[in-house]
């Protein structure tokens, strides 16, 4: 697998959709992280939902297969990639921008995850800290799982 660039912080093996892959040619060629608020505007076609002092709220423009809800939570007060480098402030305001988020769409159940660091640990595609929020249906009306990629499994 190839290093993320260093201007963009993307990892081109790791999309997912052929939209997602023309526009990390796109960003690759403009030399920006897309996840920078200065940029995030700009290549994240989707409108914001809420605005924070420290995160973007929007919907993932390549949702996952079968889900109801995909929304991405991204960090935008400076270009990090761990949660050890925000404050806890920051990580105070996503908790609460996630509940909210849960209340306003009413929302019964599902799953968040945040990768970070080294995205060949990870499968993300962009280095810029983000935190993923998905929703389902109920395993009584489908048998089909959201499959999502978090990492790889240790060599046995």
């Amino acid at each position: 697998m190839s290093e993320p660039s260093k201007k963009t912080g993307l990892i081109h093996e790791n999309a997912r959709t052929e939209e997602q892959k023309k526009l990390m040619a796109q960003i690759e060629q403009d030399g920006v992280c897309p996840f920078c608020a200065e940029h995030f505007k700009k290549y994240h076609p989707k409108p914001i939902i809420k605005e924070t002092d420290s995160w973007f709220l929007t919907t993932n423009m390549s949702p996952y297969e079968g889900t109801t809800y995909h929304f991405l939570f991204v960090y935008k007060k400076a270009h990090v990639i761990s949660p050890s480098e925000i404050t806890p402030e920051s990580r105070a305001d996503l908790f609460d921008l996630i509940n909210w988020t849960v209340e306003k769409y009413d929302i019964k159940g599902g799953s968040f995850f945040m990768r970070f660091g080294d995205h060949h640990y990870t499968g993300g595609s962009v280095e810029h800290l983000h935190t993923h929020l998905i929703v389902g249906d109920t395993d009584e009306s489908s048998q089909d799982a959201i499959r999502v990629k978090l990492g790889w499994k240790v060599a046995s």
